[in-house]
């Protein structure tokens, strides 16, 4: 974990905002406090990125959305439900030593199909174009090597909408494939998420 990132579940004021009593409990209950807190935080980002696509006016409100984890705050489990203002999403964690990423979608078999990857940023000058061009760049290549198109055939956009950038659309040629997808950078990684959509889902 990024050492930056030690710390944060000894702020009060934070911890009062953006998680639930209950989830308060869980991460102060851990042997890994800053651990479950990240992890918390990415299922809840992991929720409101999933839901948002069916309910695009949905609240962004950290609190709005409560991550129930079947465990007793020793450590964290692989897989829970961020209870959203729309409806339950189902979560899945992978955690290393250096980073928390958690993917999710409306249904168990849903999150089971999701396609993911994290990097390490390998550009050595940072900002937040050349993180959104390296975590764009990943996404097209993997997106590429699942549909059997060449990269440069595969475009990723961002459309406009009234509280900013839409959820990113993925097109070969004209005709926008059936695909959801998630992109994120934090630090020295970038990861991105992608599944065959289908009616009535979101992904993470």
């Amino acid at each position: 974990m990024d050492p930056q990132a030690r710390g944060k579940s000894r702020d009060i004021p934070f911890m009062d905002r953006v998680f639930t009593p209950d989830e308060r409990r869980l991460i102060r209950g851990s042997s890994d406090p800053d651990m479950m807190l990240w992890s918390m935080w990415a299922g809840k980002e992991t929720g409101y990125k999933a839901i948002r696509r069916r309910y695009p006016a949905v609240s962004s409100a950290p609190g709005r959305y409560e991550v129930q984890l079947p465990c007793t705050g020793d450590h964290v489990p692989e897989s829970g439900t961020v209870h959203t203002p729309c409806g339950p999403i189902s979560i899945r964690f992978f955690i290393t030593g250096d980073y928390v990423h958690c993917i999710g979608a409306t249904a168990d078999e849903e999150v089971d199909a999701i396609v993911w990857d994290v990097r390490k940023i390998t550009w050595t000058h940072s900002s937040p174009n050349v993180e959104s061009g390296f975590v764009r760049e990943m996404a097209r290549r993997s997106i590429s090597v699942y549909l059997g198109e060449q990269p440069e055939a595969v475009d990723i956009i961002r459309p406009n909408e009234d509280r900013g950038l839409a959820p990113p659309v993925v097109r070969i040629g004209r005709k926008p494939p059936a695909i959801n997808l998630s992109m994120s950078h934090d630090g020295r990684f970038a990861a991105c998420a992608f599944s065959v959509y289908h009616a009535q889902s979101g992904t993470r």
